[in-house]
């Protein structure tokens, strides 16, 4: 990849300004030269990996007659050694059958009898062709052209073989079609069933469609799924999931929960949910609709499932390799090992590195690593033919960049103004234009959150390094901080499974299951939100600060019955128990404050106005918890300070929930269920400021970066303003600083807030469904008809950031009430043309109520408080959302499959009236806007593959996958109103591979790209601060190879 460094699109201020100071370039070495020499490499693997032969030893050949260069391969193979002859040599010759026992020399003699051509070996015993007296490569060449004729003769092999396939040899089944025609047996409804029967919109990913696919992140299912979205909304590690529409990532506290909810097998993920890969994964189960009675709480919008593979009773290891464009490295170890005829063990280990596609100015690197490492082990234990016992560890280290993105200024008319007036060195309309719907600055101009208070200049320098990444190309940020993601996650359970096997009692059969869960997670985050090395707006609970950053540990315990009570009638019943504690950061600073706070809260005196004044107790701390570092690097003016918080949310629940089946007659089905859930949750948060001018950047920052800062302040500037010129123990440009925090009333109270709630929510989310078995007829193999009525909720949550010691008409704020969702929906299902083709489909509507929505309350004048505007999450009245989904696999020729995957999605609110924070006790009509869903309207993904059977038993298999979406707004906006900035176009991705499978299926090859089209797509974009809209774009095309070998079973 090439980075450009004179880009600048003839704009006269970013050529005049630009320098070799202000900017370094890295031209690196392409990526794809890496990823053609393991191709090579790859393919020599198999030869590579041969135990050394001696030419003395007798070995039983076993070679039939064919092609003389199959005859080579297969040679090559069965000796260990490597052969030197260019394919057009040997193509038309016809080799000998050689078979039983023989030397090497002897075999090799009696293969190539009477072609023309003669073996002769090497003195390192590598066999070189000659035709009759000359050879067709001089012995001195032998060792540099060995490795590489090897892998020629290999390659002509492979497309030779397809030249000379026997056309009556067996067409094979694609990977694709064999993982996705095939019964795939799920546990949506917590028992096994096949995924075909279920009267639910269901998508369900198996290992080997995974494999087939190339799905590699659990993010990847963005693409495979209609009606399922991924958004990365607060940098890495954070991805929100959004089902139907429905959704959103766990908030950085904790005090909120996803509409959407994610499941380890069967432990509910309080945690964003990509912290784990696809490692070892035997399926993954998305289920579309609200999920309240099998699952509880917080599936609204539906769940997602990850499924685990356990032990096997017979041994098998399988180890990968993956190298990529921009760096990748991946590496995978899977070993399944049987201990004795009871007790079985899978272990299993992987390694992914990134060198990331962005590139930093600022910090003068590629940006966007990541290096993560996922172990995971299992024992599995049949003491007899009833129990069985799973004792299962995972865990995940991430220690990463966060992701790379850009800034464009998008002022209004007066922001515009505003900015023009505050440099002379450059006319700032030569980079930005005003706009109606244009951003306004953070806080105003007088106000706290104005960016010219770093210094004079400093918004216009921000817009120009905006203005000069977007010219360097789309993958070009600035960001001045030193993003990272890094955490570290353990996950343990424990199932007990006693099974019947048959009649008992009043049973057919009967299965108990008992399940124990544990997660904990440990992360420290760090963010620049304004990707600008102006120092405006970061946040997290950065290494630099110390401490043990965020701390969630959660449980489970669930007892699950399910039981057939006849041939008509089977049930599912259980109790689920689920408990969770999410700590921000080590509390010294909520200690305390706790054990202080009466004092505190009374350390103040009226002012003449009658306002309070802070008195003089102070008690000092450490902020180890969650930072706000914004604009505090003032050079002049009073400096802002940094804001530090800390606290803690728990969440206590119980459920008790049963689903009856209950056959009518052979054609039609009834399922009824219930649960009743109910919740405590709690938290106690403070936020407080730490003491002004304590946390700035050492001065040379200003006067020796490495960017352009045309309006920062000069040696001479800092002399006259009588400021030091350095400042040896301030943090570096790219650092987190570390403010010194004391608690005051001022600090606390006055600047900051402490905030508390408890609540218990409760709810009972019933399902009925119908279900008419349709009957086999000259097309139709088997099908069905459904028709499905469910409920699912949310829990209540908190706004902890609502200052209700400075605005107190906000306290009736806090408390966010439970959302509701029932589900309308009918469906097909059916399996036709003998297994070849088949067909699901649903048609949904969702009545979606007191749905919390994030809404903006603006406070330019500081009224309520120092944050402009203000954001709180309150209750909507009703949503009414509507589609549907379809998905079609089929084999319509031998050796062929052909997927189509349709998602149509609309929503728009019934009512919305909320609170209005300018008069108080009144609300305010907003149903003319449609909700933020991160998810388009139209989603279509199809993909084509066919199964090409080589002359030597291997097959090649290409797949191609192309993905579209039309257009979607980012932004939550007027149902017919104008696109936003953030209005993102229709756009579509390809995905390709190409996959090698030798004929003992041994081990594969691939080669895959993925966006090989190169298309430019927001993956996020949203307003940011200073006059300016922030995004991020999608991966650029990526190019790969995948090496995969099995052993034993």
């Amino acid at each position: 990849m090439m980075r450009h460094c004179d880009r600048y699109g003839g704009n006269p201020i970013l050529s005049r300004l630009h320098n070799s100071r202000a900017l370094k370039c890295v031209v690196e070495v392409d990526g794809r030269v890496l990823v053609r020499a393991l191709v090579l490499l790859l393919l020599a693997t198999k030869s590579l990996l041969a135990a050394e032969i001696s030419d003395d030893d007798i070995i039983f050949f076993n070679i039939p007659q064919q092609q003389a260069v199959l005859s080579l391969i297969e040679f090559a193979e069965q000796a260990g050694l490597t052969f030197i002859v260019p394919y057009e040599t040997v193509r038309d010759k016809l080799a000998n059958s050689v078979r039983g026992e023989y030397s090497i020399e002897d075999a090799a003699h009696e293969l190539l009898d009477g072609t023309g051509l003669r073996p002769v070996f090497s003195g390192d015993g590598a066999l070189i062709i000659h035709i009759g007296d000359l050879p067709v490569i001089e012995e001195e060449n032998v060792a540099m052209n060995t490795q590489r004729n090897t892998i020629v003769g290999f390659l002509a092999a492979i497309f030779a073989g397809g030249a000379v396939n026997d056309a009556s040899a067996q067409q094979p089944q694609s990977a694709s079609a064999a993982a996705m025609l095939e019964e795939i047996v799920v546990t949506a409804r917590r028992r096994e069933e096949n995924y075909q029967d279920l009267p639910l919109s269901i998508a369900a990913i198996s290992a080997a469609t995974m494999d087939a696919m190339g799905i590699y992140d659990i993010k990847d299912i963005h693409d495979f799924v209609p009606n399922v979205t991924f958004r990365e909304t607060d940098g890495r590690g954070s991805a929100a999931l959004f089902i139907r529409g429905i959704g959103g990532g766990v908030s950085a506290g904790g005090t909120r929960s996803s509409g959407s909810a994610a499941y380890i097998d069967g432990h509910y993920i309080a945690v964003p949910i990509n912290v784990f890969s696809t490692l070892d994964m035997e399926r993954i189960e998305i289920l579309r609709g609200p999920q309240g009675t099998l699952f509880g709480k917080n599936t609204t919008g539906g769940a997602i499932q990850y499924i685990t593979t356990k032990p096997q009773p017979e041994f098998g290891a399988e180890i990968l390799l993956r190298a990529t464009d921009f760096g990748g490295q991946d590496f995978e170890g899977v070993i399944n090992v049987p201990f004795s005829d009871t007790i079985w063990g899978r272990f299993s280990f992987g390694k992914e590195t990134y060198d990331g596609h962005w590139f930093n100015r600022s910090l003068n690197r590629d940006y966007g690593e990541i290096d993560l490492q996922t172990f995971s082990g299992a024992v599995r234990f049949t003491p007899n033919d009833n129990w069985t016992i799973d004792l299962g560890v995972r865990t995940s280290s991430d220690d990463s960049d966060q992701t790379g993105g850009q800034c464009t200024p998008y002022p209004t008319a007066s922001a515009l103004a505003a900015v023009a007036a505050t440099t002379s060195v450059f006319d700032v309309t030569q980079i930005a234009e005003a706009h109606a719907d244009g951003v306004s600055n953070w806080g105003g101009f007088a106000g706290v959150g104005n960016i010219d208070r770093i210094y004079p200049g400093a918004t216009a320098d921000f817009w120009f390094n905006c203005a000069m990444d977007n010219q360097l190309g789309e993958y070009v940020t600035s960001a001045g901080h030193e993003g990272v993601v890094k955490r570290d996650v353990e996950f343990y359970t424990a199932v007990a499974q006693w099974d019947s096997n048959g009649a008992i009692g009043s049973f057919d059969n009967l299965n108990v299951q008992l399940t124990a869960a544990r997660m904990t997670q440990n992360s420290f985050s760090w963010k620049d939100a304004d990707y600008s090395p102006v120092r405006i707006d970061a946040f997290g609970n950065s290494p630099t600060l110390g401490g043990d950053g965020n701390d969630v540990d959660s449980e489970t315990l669930e007892l699950l019955f399910t039981a057939d009570v006849s041939d008509s009638l089977s049930f599912v019943a259980g109790t689920h128990y689920y408990k969770n504690r999410n700590d921000n950061g080590q509390l010294e600073c909520y200690n305390a404050l706790k054990a202080n706070f009466d004092l505190l809260r009374n350390d103040f005196t009226l002012d003449v106005n009658g306002d309070p004044v802070g008195g003089n107790v102070a008690i000092p701390c450490f902020p180890s918890s969650s930072v706000f570092d914004r604009i505090s690097d003032q050079v002049t003016g009073s400096p802002l300070t940094v804001n530090a918080k800390s606290g803690f949310v728990e969440n206590e629940s119980l459920g008790i929930f049963g689903q009856l089946s209950f056959a009518l007659n052979e054609d039609w089905t009834l399922d009824v269920g219930a649960r009743y859930t109910t919740e405590d949750r709690a938290f106690d948060f403070i936020e407080h400021n730490t003491v002004p001018g304590t946390c700035v950047t050492n001065p040379i920052y200003f006067l020796n970066n490495n960017l352009t800062l045309p309006n920062a302040p000069t040696e001479a500037d800092l002399i006259a303003m009588s400021l030091p010129t350095s400042n040896p123990g301030a943090a570096g440009p790219t650092e987190a600083c570390v403010p010194d925090s004391i608690l005051t009333f001022d600090y606390v109270f006055l600047g900051g807030f402490t905030n508390d709630l408890s609540e218990t929510f409760s709810a009972t989310t019933p399902m009925v469904s119908l279900t008419r078995t349709l009957t086999p007829g000259d097309t139709l193999d088997s099908g069905m008809i459904y028709g499905t009525i469910s409920e699912g909720f949310l829990s209540g949550a908190f706004n902890d950031e609502i200052n209700i010691n400075f605005t107190p008409e906000l306290a009736g704020l806090v408390l966010i009430q439970p959302e509701y969702v029932t589900n309308y929906e009918v469906g097909f299902k059916g399996t036709l043309a003998d297994g070849r083709l088949r067909l699901a489909t649903s048609v949904f509507y969702m009545d979606y109520r007191d749905k919390a929505e994030n809404i903006d309350i603006e406070n330019a004048d500081g009224e309520f408080g120092p944050e402009s505007p203000i954001g709180i999450t309150t209750n909507a009245s009703t949503v009414d959302i509507y589609g549907i989904e379809f998905e079609l696999r089929a084999m319509p020729w031998d050796g062929g499959f052909l997927s189509l995957d349709v998602g149509y999605l609309q929503n728009e609110y019934g009512e919305f009236t909320s609170f209005d924070a300018s008069a108080p006790g009144q609300t305010e009509d907003k149903s003319d806007k449609t909700i933020r869903a991160f998810s388009p309207d139209w989603t279509i993904t199809a993909a084509i593959e066919h199964a090409f059977l080589l002359g030597n038993g291997a097959t090649l298999t290409p797949n191609l996958m192309v993905y579209w979406q039309d257009d979607y707004d980012f932004t939550a906006g007027l149902v017919d109103g104008p696109a936003s900035k953030c209005n993102q176009k229709a756009y579509s991705t390809v995905r390709a591979r190409v996959t090698y499978l030798p004929p003992d299926g041994a081990w594969q090859a691939a080669l895959f790209g993925s966006n090989i089209t190169d298309e430019r797509y927001w993956s996020f974009c949203n307003s940011g601060r200073g006059g300016v809209y922030d995004y991020t774009y999608g991966a650029p095309d990526r190019w790969g190879l995948e090496f995969k070998m099995n052993f034993g079973g």
